[in-house]
């Protein structure tokens, strides 16, 4: 399947190509190294970019495809010589002016153009000129890292696409083991580019559970990872980095209740992880309507909103009655928007605004999330009944791979305000 879609590329059928594909499959092997070497011998005047997250890797696949190329086996059948000076692994180029250069999806690549400016005129192979090549562009260690994942895809944009020499003819191949919703792939995907990709995602397993490759893993093998780490495995082996029911939280952790079946509640707590923007493209404005009760948790409501502030002003007391509640305090994260929402809602409201404090602001999503999972699992959270039910389930069983996660910060922030344990002062006599 890799080799019929590389063939469509080599052929002008294909422009933009996303293969996801699990870990030690081969990939890099096929689609880079001796794509790269059989794209030079189709047209010894193909020009290559190639892209990786480690620019040492980048330069390695490089130097293997010229290897391939100056191999007794590869000379036999497609006599090239490559330059005295293309000594570098990083660039070199052959006699007829083709070759590669091989660096970081955030490295220098000014002054090096994919393909060639020449418009081909034939739909064979002979038509090839070269591509820019990006395998795995994403670090697995950024994979929680909002900006270094939005880092590779704004360079996507701003400088890797414009590296092709003619925009209609030069194709870009990108081959990645998935990794988040919006790492590159996905980003791509989506429309980010505002490119129309063809996808070959290849998972490691089929609906039913049969391997794609045995040979590689068996089922065993791939149930044994899936069972040690589901969203990493959903993302790398599955190429679904937004698991249903895989992430860090459980949906079936979650209890369900009616409103009348709960404990007597008099008044709730209105937590805010807020971003106040119109943008889609951004981080919306969380609200979570909960109460502490009988050492368990009850969550009324929650809601995801893109609004500026002055909509957002105006919506929080609409929200509150709405739900027909007594709401005595509202509590914000005091990052720099929630600063300015805590003022505003104090002179324009009568509500007991409360900046949040302690340790839990310095501790990453990850930590929190996992300071959180015994009091969920345990059955200590409750959600009432009502149609935000499942959104709100649905993103926080993403967690961590999924694109928004306002919903376990707020979830977070109210089980460690609510139920963590809190140290009992010591009395000295």
């Amino acid at each position: 399947m890799i080799s019929e879609k590389l063939e469509a590329v080599a052929r002008g059928d294909l422009k933009r190509l996303i293969i996801n594909i699990f870990p030690r499959s081969g990939k890099t092997e096929m689609a880079v190294k001796l794509f790269i070497a059989w794209g030079l011998a189709l047209n010894q005047r193909s020009k290559f970019i190639h892209l990786s997250y480690s620019g040492d890797l980048a330069i390695d696949n490089s130097a293997m495809a010229k290897e391939y190329i100056n191999s007794d086996a590869f000379q036999k059948l497609w006599k090239m010589d490559l330059r005295v000076d293309s000594k570098a692994k990083q660039k070199w180029f052959n006699k007829q002016g083709g070759g590669c250069y091989a660096t970081s999806t955030n490295g220098q690549i000014t002054g090096f153009g994919a393909g060639d400016t020449v418009a081909r005129e034939s739909k064979d192979f002979k038509g090839f000129s070269g591509a820019i090549i990006i395998d795995d562009p994403n670090k697995p260690s950024d994979t929680f890292s909002d900006i270094e994942r939005n880092k590779v895809n704004i360079r996507y944009n701003n400088t890797i696409r414009s590296r092709i020499n003619n925009p209609r003819e030069t194709p870009i191949i990108v081959i990645q083991q998935r990794l988040h919703e919006d790492d590159m792939s996905g980003f791509l995907l989506a429309g980010g580019s505002g490119e129309k990709w063809e996808h070959l995602n290849l998972p490691a397993l089929d609906e039913n559970n049969v391997p794609l490759c045995p040979e590689k893993f068996t089922f065993e093998e791939l149930d044994s990872l899936r069972q040690a780490d589901p969203y990493t495995f959903n993302g790398q082996y599955m190429q679904s980095p937004t698991p249903g029911d895989g992430g860090m939280w459980m949906k079936h952790w979650f209890n369900k209740k009616s409103l009348s079946e709960i404990p007597k509640i008099d008044s709730w707590q209105l937590y805010i992880d807020g971003a106040y923007t119109k943008n889609t493209k951004n981080d919306p404005t969380g609200l979570m309507i909960c109460a502490k009760s009988d050492k368990n948790l009850y969550v009324l409501s929650a809601v995801s909103k893109y609004m500026e502030m002055p909509e957002l002003l105006k919506y929080i007391p609409e929200y509150i009655n709405s739900l027909g509640v007594y709401v005595d305090s509202v509590l914000i994260e005091p990052k720099a928007s929630g600063l300015s929402m805590a003022q505003l809602l104090r002179n324009q409201t009568n509500y007991n605004v409360i900046e949040l404090r302690g340790k839990i602001l310095r501790e990453s999503k990850i930590e929190r999330a996992s300071k959180s999972s015994p009091y969920i699992e345990s059955g200590k959270v409750f959600l009432i009944e009502g149609m935000w039910n499942e959104p709100f389930l649905e993103q926080i069983s993403k967690f961590p791979l999924a694109k928004h996660d306002e919903y376990v910060d707020l979830l977070s922030y109210a089980i460690d305000r609510d139920l963590f344990s809190k140290p009992k002062a010591k009395i000295i006599w």
